[in-house]
C-alpha cells in the first residue's frame, strides 16, 4: 500500500481537496483509503466533522499523539468516517506545538514517528494520503519521510506555482538522508480556469518546464467542489455524475498509474523552476 503526501510551500492550491475529494471517489470505487491530517489547520478533518468538533477533539486522539512520540495504538487516532472506505487520522491545532522549523535538525524518533505508525497499518488500506500545512517544517517533513511518493498540486498562476524550487529542495534533502526511496509522482495543475489567459500560459510554461512529471490530468474550478465541503461530502458522493467527479476519477486512474511506475527513471524532472 502506498504512502502519498500532497505537498506544496504555498497555501490555497488545492492540497486539502485534493487529498478529500480524491478520497472520497476511490472509496466510492471499492478501495480502502486512510487520509491523514498532519495539517494544524485540520480542514481536511473539518471536512468531515465541522470546526466545533475538530477543535474540541482531544489531541491524545489526533495526528498530534503520533507527532509528539506517544506512540498511539491505531484505534487510538484512527476514526471512521460517514463514507464507506474512507478512515481518517484527525488534524489538531496541538500539532503547531510540534511543526518545528529545521526538521532535519530534530532526533530521530521525532522525524520518523509518524512512519513508525504507518507501518503498523499500511496493511490494511489501498493508500495513505497525507495532508501537510503550506511549509516544510516538521509536519511536512515527517510525511515525507513516511511517504513513499508525492504529488505536488499548483496553481497555474506566479504565485501557486513558486514554490517548486523550495520544494524540490526538500525533496533532495529527504532523499538523501531518511527516506532515499522517497519518489516525486509529479506536478497536480488546480484550480484551472481554461479561460483565463494567463492560466493556459502557465500550464504551457509547467508542460515545457516539467514534461511527463505534470499530470496529464488537471483540475478545473468548479462550484460543484465547493458545494461538496460545504456539506461535509467528498465531490464523489454529493454529484457523482458530476464533470468534476469524473475528473477526480481520472486523477485516481493517473495517480496508480504514476504509482506503478514510481520506480522509472525520469519522474522528477531536471530543470529548475524559472
Amino acid at each position: 500500500m502506498p504512502v502519498v503526501t500532497m505537498l506544496n510551500q504555498k497555501g490555497g492550491v488545492g492540497k486539502t481537496s485534493t487529498c478529500y475529494h480524491l478520497a472520497g471517489s476511490l472509496g466510492q470505487a471499492g478501495k480502502r483509503v486512510l487520509l491523514v491530517d498532519a495539517d494544524p489547520q485540520s480542514s481536511l478533518t473539518q471536512g468531515f466533522m465541522g470546526p466545533q468538533a475538530t477543535r474540541q477533539l482531544d489531541p491524545s486522539a489526533s495526528i498530534a499523539a503520533i507527532l509528539g512520540g506517544d506512540e498511539p495504538f491505531p484505534g487510538q487516532v484512527i476514526r471512521a468516517t460517514d463514507y464507506p472506505g474512507i478512515d481518517l487520522v484527525p488534524g489538531s491545532r496541538t500539532a503547531s506545538d510540534f511543526n518545528l522549523p529545521r526538521p532535519h535538525e530534530c532526533d530521530w524518533p521525532t522525524q520518523t514517528s509518524l512512519r513508525s505508525f504507518l507501518e503498523a497499518v499500511r496493511g490494511s488500506y489501498d493508500l495513505v494520503l497525507i495532508d501537510v500545512p503550506p511549509n516544510l517544517h516538521l509536519c511536512s517533513w515527517a510525511a515525507l519521510v513516511a511517504s513513499d511518493a508525492l504529488v505536488v498540486p499548483l496553481q497555474p498562476e506566479d504565485f501557486g506555482a513558486q514554490g517548486i524550487a523550495d520544494v524540490r529542495e526538500a525533496i533532495a534533502r529527504v532523499q538523501g538522508g531518511p527516506n532515499p526511496e522517497l519518489r516525486l509522482l509529479g506536478y497536480l495543475i488546480t484550480m484551472l480556469s481554461p479561460r483565463r489567459s494567463v492560466h493556459q500560459a502557465y500550464v504551457t510554461r509547467l508542460r515545457t518546464l516539467y514534461g511527463a512529471a505534470v499530470f496529464a490530468t488537471a483540475v478545473p474550478e468548479s462550484v460543484d467542489f465547493v458545494e461538496a465541503i460545504a456539506q461535509r461530502k467528498p465531490v464523489a458522493q454529493y454529484k457523482p455524475r458530476g464533470a468534476a467527479a469524473k475528473v477526480i476519477k481520472a486523477l485516481g486512474a493517473e495517480l496508480a498509474d504514476r504509482l506503478a511506475a514510481a520506480d522509472s527513471p525520469g519522474i522528477v524532472g531536471d530543470q529548475e523552476a524559472a
